[in-house]
Parts: structure tokens; sequence; C-alpha cells
């Protein structure tokens, strides 16, 4: 009886806490846009079958796999430390992947290659929130943003 409380309730804190630490940072998109038809990473992750749905045996075992992973030590047991250690992973992983987005972007905005984009570059690329802090952002005001620019711009975060 217990296992059929615990899977759901472990199911839902994971599908949950993936989905905020998207919201966390800015919704899945790189500039903070919402875009509703997008499933959040871990529905694919137990959604085996692809059909859209997660049955109750695709819980246990994404679950079961996700239990497995968090548990480090293999006691069969989560500690906080290990959910600590878990939770950063997943954050530095999805920050790396984020970065790696950018430069994507960044790199296909940028159509005469010089590793700036102007504002004729940002809105082509519907950069909306660059485009908004354009000005803002380009602290040496010669038209264009480097990286550095928008780093240096961008709000401080703590430290995890």
């Amino acid at each position: 009886m217990k296992h059929r409380i615990a899977v759901p309730l472990m199911l839902s804190g994971f599908l949950s806490s993936g989905i905020a630490l998207a919201d966390h940072h800015g919704g899945g998109d790189m500039h903070g846009e919402m875009h509703g038809d997008r499933v959040p990473p871990m529905f694919s992750q137990f959604d085996k079958n692809n059909d859209g749905r997660i049955s109750r045996d695709e819980a246990r075992e994404g679950t079961d796999r996700m239990f497995n992973e968090i548990d480090s030590n293999k006691d069969g047991f989560i500690s906080k430390d290990e959910m600590q250690a878990h939770h950063k992973a997943m954050h530095d992983k999805f920050r790396e992947s984020m970065r790696d987005k950018m430069r994507e972007h960044w790199k296909s905005a940028d159509k005469d290659g010089d590793g700036a984009l102007s504002r004729a570059e940002v809105e082509a690329a519907k950069m909306q929130r660059l485009a908004r802090d354009f000005d803002k952002l380009d602290k040496n005001k010669d038209g264009k943003l480097t990286e550095d620019e928008i780093r240096a711009g961008m709000p401080e975060r703590p430290a995890r």
C-alpha cells in the first residue's frame, strides 16, 4: 500500500521539480518566452512509448530509474545530500544546455559573422528582450551587442 502512494507522490515531485527548474530559468526558452506546446523534458523521459501519456507502468519504471540515479551510494535510501547533489547536477546540466542553445542562437543571428549583434540582427532573429533592452545593453554605443555587454547587463544570481 505504501508503494502505491509513494510512487505517484515521488513522480509528482520529480515532474514538478523539472517544471519548476525550467520555470525558474525562464520557461525553457533562452529569452524567457513561454511556448504553450512545449512538454517538460521529464515527461518525455517517462513516456517511453511516446504516446503522449504516462502509464502507471511507465511511471513506476521512471521513478525506479530516477530513484536509482539519485541514490548514488546504492543503499536503497535517498539522503538530503544525495537529493541536493542531484538537484545541483540537474541545475548545472540545464544551465549548460541553455548556454549551448544561446551560443547556437547567437551564431545563427550573427549574419555578418563579426561576433556581435546589430539591432537589425537582433530584430530579425526575434530576440525580443535583447531588442527591448538594446540601448541599455550597448554600453559603448557602437550599435552592436557583444557577449561581454550582454553578460555585464544580466542581473546577478546568487551562487549555488
